[in-house]
């Protein structure tokens, strides 16, 4: 009994349902944009996603995952085992039934991203030790997919094509595949063990925080565009300024990077992350709101 409990809590270390609220902001994103009323699809699609298939993805990517260091020896937790690798199974399964209760699309979007992710974590695909194809795979997966979910929920694919509703697509891709590998490159810190098991230790640490930049330099760029576009003013400058301050952080964490060690530098990656994400998730729900009670065009 007490190694079933002890399995228990190393499974729900490893499906990280904090990682998984991380990309709320993209699925809120690809809903914002779409200017529809709140709806179920709309709050099973975001369940099924955030709550389902994100934390089982986590648990089968910490199960494949080479690396077994210091994250669980910090958190006292095992490495993941087969008993979480199951769990996240189950997981997987039952959100993609759920999803086909949603509508076509969606449930072809959950499916895509469950493929995706898969070949991601797989180890003998080598997709996630290749810097293109990883980042490339990332952005889809996390980025693409989790922006089409959101829209998806209120409207068809055809939709979709416009320019403002593309560039908010393009946007969220380069966001993601951006943030994720940042969020990365604590494994690369100059006490790490290296594994050779991840595309950023190929990039090393100055390469992987130069194209994380210009990547969300680019995307940051084209989300502008799309909420001078699409929403008021104030958003605009409220977004601008938020995006100005987002670098200054980047920028003060690749400064304190080299002197800091690999435990320092995951927890200041993920305080990052998920200040991005409240942030920008309390943002953009309220937008949805203030659309829902007409409040706002």
């Amino acid at each position: 009994m007490h190694l079933f409990f002890e399995n228990l809590r190393s499974t729900f270390f490893h499906l990280r349902f904090n990682i998984s609220l991380a990309f709320l902001p993209v699925f809120l994103w690809g809903y914002a944009l779409t200017e529809a009323d709140i709806n179920k699809s709309f709050i099973y699609g975001l369940l099924v996603l955030h709550f389902l298939i994100y934390p089982a993805i986590n648990g089968i990517y910490a199960y494949f995952d080479v690396k077994k260091g210091f994250i669980y020896e910090l958190r006292n937790v095992k490495p993941a085992s087969t008993f979480t690798f199951v769990v996240s199974l189950i997981l997987l399964f039952i959100g993609v039934y759920f999803s086909s209760k949603i509508n076509a699309t969606y449930f072809g979007v959950v499916v895509s991203i469950v493929i995706l992710s898969f070949l991601f974590a797989y180890p003998s695909t080598g997709i996630k030790t290749r810097p293109f194809y990883g980042i490339l795979t990332l952005g889809l997966t996390y980025g693409l997919l989790g922006f089409i979910a959101g829209w998806v929920c209120a409207f068809d694919l055809k939709s979709l094509l416009d320019p403002f509703s593309i560039g908010g697509a393009i946007s969220s891709a380069g966001f993601a595949s951006g943030l994720y590998t940042l969020s990365l490159v604590y494994r690369i810190s100059e006490d790490s063990n290296l594994t050779g098991s991840l595309f950023v230790e190929k990039l090393g640490s100055v390469l992987t925080f130069r194209i994380s930049k210009i990547i969300l330099l680019i995307s940051g760029t084209i989300a502008t565009i799309v909420i001078a576009g699409k929403f008021t003013l104030y958003e605009l400058i409220f977004v601008v300024v938020y995006l100005l301050l987002g670098f200054v952080g980047i920028e003060r964490f690749e400064k304190n990077f080299y002197l800091q060690k690999e435990w320092q530098n995951y927890k200041t990656i993920v305080s990052i992350n998920l200040t991005n994400s409240a942030l920008l998730s309390i943002y953009l729900t309220f937008r949805i709101l203030m659309v829902n009670y007409l409040f706002i065009d």
